[in-house]
């Protein structure tokens, strides 16, 4: 008894789990690994000052869950510990959800302590996890094709909202557990179920495991738990270090979250995956993301050549701008209908939303001061073919850019000007008879600009009507 006390005692010094004074709720389904972990802690709860509230949630499954619950409640009473109980309908839980048996009961397991914890303030909640759940977790995970974080299989402790999850079982393994019962004159719970085979876990417990401990390794379930070990130590690592990257190559603009794409694909490829999972959790929940949706991401931040989109869980969507891969939950930019409205000369004409607004006047040319600004633009008058329109981008449209030997299309324009897929359709335009005399902000027309045979300058400028952000320029 004593040693395996003082095993127990060694786990919980070398990872922490506990600290003088622990208010610590104890999970407690009534078999033998959740009754021996309620043993131990009781025991050493005057060597760390600790407070245990005993927690048991009847799942609704099994028809004895009942006498399940209320036995454990008496031994909550008999020992003098606080009692806090609950019964949930699984199977109603799981109707209209597209949950597992297993999942739907973890999701309704982890609700109600959480809760339970909030309720008796409890700052840890201990759970009855031990060795050779966690050899049947690392096999579990490499059957269903894990990456190396899969390998890690049960942490002995880890964040759970508000609280700390800890296991101080995790190195005891489940013969240890069920000496020790007979040793104390504990009399766990059984449950039938996990002697049934229909259940992956439960194959790989009654099945898997011992043929491979009587054809290959004796010690599997040790060795599993080794590797374990190695690979949560080389996780916390590499988490630790993939999130001093990822504070550096991303950024936020309102909701979106930027990445800097050069900066993401230099990254090693340990540590590539990880940030890019990183950026998605800003989004999406962990358990909705796959290896997938991360390559997904990483091959878009690698392509080159046209912006491309990419949908993931939850409507997020990424998309590649540049040097930039953009990740928001916005809805989906949508094509907007052509504006057009004269151009009031001399006077002034409000762009869409009312924020901004074109003024026109007249000047000489002398009385001009070069260069212009970007929001500035200095035509040559008498050379405009026709009335003066505020516009939208159309389909087809082009454009001579000031400086340049010819036209081009409008897009291309854009393009060139490192103006963003989803902020084209902002540029407004001043034309004259379906020629682009203007790309507000950006540059004039060359067969409009001033030169020293113009004898009139029509001055347009960009002006703001009221204090807000614009979403013309740029």
């Amino acid at each position: 008894m004593t040693m395996l006390i003082e095993k127990v005692a060694r786990f919980i010094e070398r990872h922490r789990l506990l600290d003088e004074g622990d208010r610590v709720l104890v999970a407690v389904s009534g078999g033998p690994d959740s009754l021996c972990l309620l043993h131990l802690l009781r025991i050493l709860a005057p060597r760390y000052g600790l407070a245990l509230i005993v927690a048991h949630l009847d799942h609704g499954i099994r028809p004895e869950a009942r006498q399940e619950a209320e036995a454990v409640r008496r031994l909550a009473e008999a020992w003098s510990l606080p009692f806090e109980g609950a019964a949930v309908d699984v199977p109603a839980y799981r109707a209209g959800r597209k949950l597992s048996a297993s999942e739907a009961s973890r999701v309704v397991r982890y609700r109600f302590l959480l809760g339970a914890a909030k309720k008796h303030g409890a700052g840890k909640i201990a759970l009855g996890q031990q060795l050779d759940d966690q050899a049947e977790t690392v096999l579990f995970n490499l059957l269903r094709g894990t990456g190396p974080d899969g390998l890690a299989g049960i942490l002995p402790r880890h964040s759970f909202g508000p609280v700390e999850l800890i296991r101080p079982l995790l190195d005891t393994s489940r013969q240890e557990i069920e000496c020790y019962c007979r040793e104390q004159g504990l009399e766990p719970l059984l449950d039938a179920s996990n002697l049934k085979t229909d259940y992956t876990r439960n194959r790989i417990r009654l099945e898997l495991i011992p043929y491979l401990e009587q054809r290959y390794n004796p010690n599997l379930k040790r060795s599993l738990a080794q590797l374990a070990s190695l690979a949560a130590a080389d996780r916390a690592y590499l988490g630790a270090e993939a999130q001093k990257k990822f504070q550096q190559v991303t950024g936020r603009e309102k909701d979106r979250l930027i990445l800097d794409q050069p900066a993401l694909n230099a990254l090693p490829g340990a540590l590539r995956g990880r940030v890019a999972y990183r950026a998605l959790l800003e989004f999406v929940p962990g358990r909705q993301i796959s290896r997938r949706h991360v390559e997904q991401l990483l091959q878009l931040a690698e392509r080159t050549g046209p912006e491309r989109e990419l949908t993931l869980p939850g409507g997020v969507r990424a998309y590649r701008s540049y040097n930039r891969v953009i990740l928001t939950a916005e809805k989906p930019f949508r094509k907007r209908s052509i504006m057009a409205r004269p151009l009031q000369i001399p006077g002034s004409t409000a762009l869409p939303g009312g924020s901004y607004q074109v003024k026109a006047y007249f000047s000489d040319p002398g009385d001009l001061s070069w260069p212009p600004q970007p929001h500035q633009a200095y035509l040559d008058y008498d050379s405009l073919p026709g009335l003066l329109m505020l516009r939208s981008r159309w389909p087809g449209a082009r454009f001579h850019p000031q400086g340049a030997p010819g036209a081009k299309k409008l897009k291309d324009f854009l393009i060139d000007q490192k103006v963003p897929r989803h902020r084209r359709d902002d540029c407004l335009l001043v034309t004259a008879d379906d020629e682009v005399v203007w790309v507000i902000g950006k540059r004039i027309a060359h067969p409009y600009r001033v030169t020293g045979k113009t004898s009139q300058v029509l001055v347009l400028e960009l002006q703001k009507t009221r204090q807000e952000e614009s979403s013309i320029e740029g």
